[in-house]
């Protein structure tokens, strides 16, 4: 007998008598049974008969936790029982015709608790307004006299009215204008700043939580899907002879390649260049059967004929060639400062160097996945995409479906590092079920289609030349970015804090790469900032300086030119980022005496895509010890100033996730590509980090004020920094390629 682990904890639970946690509407977790009378007042709350309150997030809950922290928002304004509380996903279908009221439903950047902190913060209020103002009417007495608190409105005379029952009232008041509320004290709240436990734990570790893949509807069929293995190849003939006799009652179905689209929210102001990324799915290959093995079994048994002559040619070795020649050159300046080819060639001290950074798979657990219902006049959806909002869109268009006759249920999913911001497998799984009117059908894609046709972060390389003055000081920097396509990403070199008198930077892209681009944990920052660092470093080096009190002397405003358009936002960066990397140099005891064949790295950054945008302020300190021809990460401390904290646990569990995945990027994660066609199929040869190699982690989250910032992705970045120059200076070799070959992670 076999039994897997789901079935096994399953069965664990209900013996035990543990108490489950239900899905609700949505997907998301709840802590009882769902309530059979609801009362929506605004969009993201709704009352429940039964005295339970039902919390909607806008947001996929990919692992980061936001099932909890958005209801820790909203539980703080409404004065609610936390033991009391439902969480549902949103619902797309009512998003825009309501007006957008939850401003930010795309999940990635970092960037949820900080788009939703103010509007989670004013809608909670405003609905526990309107229940106070309901309570008021029916007691005839003031407002101001009435207090709330678990779930219930009192009155002095000790009579209290729970919001289930002011509820129906309260929902057909006007609701208070924004500045009209009041909110709680920041030295009184109750679930905003606390280490909450998460709300989803018990049901993923008895293994309820219901994930986009355990999606199983009555009659429902299975697709598994097979995709040109050269991306912009297309489809010749098949031969279905294989399927004759087959189990399951197999179909074959053709998919025709395009643009599936990708229009993520621009921020106001903002290049669309920069956030914008056209996806294009290739011809592809379906077969539709009774159960997804019997689908993958037979899709797998034909013999197709693909058409890859157009870019049979390229290959992972051509581009670092291409982009090699082209940062040799000169690119389109993107910012300028001085005169750096003069400055250059007059310094005393000069230094040159290549840094690579190639292709990488955001590789998440779960494979992709979309289960589709098309109907007459209707169309439903099951899936756990970063981008919703374009889900929905892209199943109403395909099908012609009114939006609101489109439902989409966001489900859980098991990861994403960006991946499921494309939609792709979305695109796929409707245009399965449009074949097939009135049976549920649902797409997952093998893991070796998740790897060989994904969106990668893209092959960058950039040309550095430093000069330094007599001093040992930085007196020219010279950057060339060349970079696979991808969307606009020139602020990895621009965005860098630091200012030297002579300072160009050229950036340009080569659309001669046919791999398609998407964001990774990190975003444009996992490229850049450990390529800035690595150089940095290499010129601290050279100066004979200390890394700690280099980076400490070019954060000095001294540093920043007077006539710097935004140089008050410069000055107020640089205070942040000194006063971080001090508590982190303190908190490490930075000085100390090091051991032999030991080196340390220490890096501060924050993820300022332009001036003025609200990021977190991170520092990271990383301990390595070198071996005959091998490393060994011994820890990475993180020190970390992210506005307001919503859940500290939280906080400590995505630094601790950006660690490890830092971690497999410097070691591990490399995509090549031979004859058009992705070489990695598998995490046998596309391996993940084995919890044997990773080191000691530690946190120190500083106080801080004002709306939360990032927290998910940044430590991404800075451990990449920070472990290479921990190798150099050790003494091991100076890293200007990923993933690191020169060195065995042990």
């Amino acid at each position: 007998m076999t039994v897997s682990r789901r079935n096994f904890l399953c069965g664990s639970a209900a013996i035990g008598g543990a108490i489950l946690f239900p899905i609700t509407r949505a997907g998301a977790v709840s802590s009882e049974a769902a309530a059979t009378q609801s009362t929506e007042i605004l969009s993201w709350i709704a009352i429940n008969a039964d005295g339970s309150i039902t919390f909607r997030v806008p947001q996929v809950e990919l692992g980061q936790a936001v099932t909890t922290t958005i209801p820790q928002i909203l539980a703080e304004e409404l004065d609610a029982d936390w033991e009391t509380i439902r969480v549902e996903f949103y619902d797309p279908r009512q998003n825009r015709p309501d007006g957008t009221p939850y401003s930010w439903t795309t999940t990635l950047g970092s960037s949820s608790a900080h788009y939703l902190f103010q509007p989670a913060h004013i809608a909670a209020a405003q609905v526990r307004d309107m229940l106070l103002s309901a309570a008021a009417t029916r007691l005839n007495v003031s407002k101001d006299q009435l207090s709330t608190d678990g779930n219930a409105v009192s009155a002095p005379s000790g009579e209290t009215i729970g919001y289930a029952e002011l509820a129906p009232e309260a929902a057909n008041l006007t609701h208070p204008a924004p500045e009209s509320v009041t909110f709680r004290a920041a030295a009184d709240r109750r679930f905003v700043g606390k280490p909450v436990p998460r709300l989803n734990v018990p049901a993923i570790t008895t293994g309820k939580l219901v994930y986009g893949i355990d999606v199983d509807l009555p009659g429902m069929r299975h697709a598994a899907i097979r995709q040109c293995p050269v991306f912009g190849g297309s489809l010749g003939q098949v031969d279905e002879t294989p399927l004759a006799g087959l189990s399951g009652n197999p179909i074959l179905l053709r998919l025709k390649g395009g643009f599936v689209g990708y229009n993520s929210p621009v921020p106001e102001g903002q290049d669309p260049d920069l956030w914008a990324a056209p996806v294009k799915t290739d011809d592809s290959v379906v077969v539709v059967a009774d159960s997804w093995w019997q689908a993958k079994s037979a899709v797998e048994s034909l013999e197709i004929d693909w058409d890859t002559t157009a870019h049979a040619d390229f290959s992972t070795e051509a581009l670092r060639a291409r982009l090699s020649k082209l940062a040799e050159g000169d690119l389109p300046v993107v910012l300028e400062r001085g005169d750096t080819a003069t400055a250059l060639s007059a310094a005393p001290q000069r230094l040159s160097a290549k840094y690579v950074f190639p292709y990488m798979d955001p590789a998440p657990l779960e494979p992709l996945n979309c289960t589709v219902l098309v109907e007459p006049g209707r169309v439903s959806l099951w899936t756990g995409s970063q981008y919703p909002d374009d889900a929905h869109r892209i199943a109403a268009e395909l099908t012609g479906t009114p939006p609101d006759q489109v439902t989409l249920h966001l489900m859980n999913c098991g990861g994403g590092f960006g991946r499921g911001l494309q939609n792709d497998f979305v695109h796929q799984a409707v245009q399965i079920a449009m074949t097939m009117p009135g049976v549920p059908v649902k797409l997952l894609w093998t893991r070796e289609e998740c790897i060989q046709h994904s969106s990668y972060a893209p092959f960058t390389v950039a040309r550095y030349e430093g000069g330094l003055d007599d001093r040992g000081q930085i007196e020219s920097w010279s950057l060339n970015i060349a970079s696979s396509r991808s969307a606009e990403q020139s602020y990895g070199g621009t965005s860098f804090p630091y200012f030297f008198p002579n300072m160009r930077i050229g950036y340009q892209r080569d659309e001669w790469a046919t791999l398609p681009f998407g964001w990774m944990r990190g975003v444009g920052m996992t490229q850049h900032v450990w390529m800035n660092y690595g150089f940095l470093g290499e010129l601290a080096a050279a100066s004979g300086r200390d890394q700690l009190d280099f980076y400490r002397d070019l954060l000095d405003p001294r540093h920043i030119p007077e006539v710097l358009e935004t140089r008050d936002i410069a000055v107020e960066r640089a205070a942040r980022l000194r006063a971080v990397l001090d508590r982190a140099a303190e908190a490490s005891g930075w000085g100390a005496p090091k051991p032999a064949g030991t080196g340390r790295g220490i890096v501060v950054a924050d993820s300022a895509y332009y001036p003025g945008y609200a990021s977190s302020t991170k520092a990271a300190v990383a301990d390595v010890t070198l071996g005959e021809g091998t490393v060994r990460v011994d820890k990475v401390a993180i020190t970390i100033n992210a506005g307001t904290i919503i859940n500290p646990d939280v906080v400590h569990q995505q630094l601790e996730g950006a660690v490890i995945f830092a971690l497999n990027n410097t070691f591990l994660s490399e995509i090549t590509v031979e004859g058009g066609q992705v070489q990695q199929s598998n995490f046998g040869d596309y391996p993940i980090l084995l919890i044997d190699r990773i080191p000691q982690i530690e946190i120190t989250i500083l106080q801080g004020e004002g709306d939360p910032l990032g927290v998910g992705e940044d430590a991404t970045p800075i451990t990449i920094a920070a472990v290479l120059n921990a190798i150099a200076d050790a003494g091991g070799p100076r890293i200007r390629s990923l993933p690191v070959k020169e060195l065995e992670l042990i």
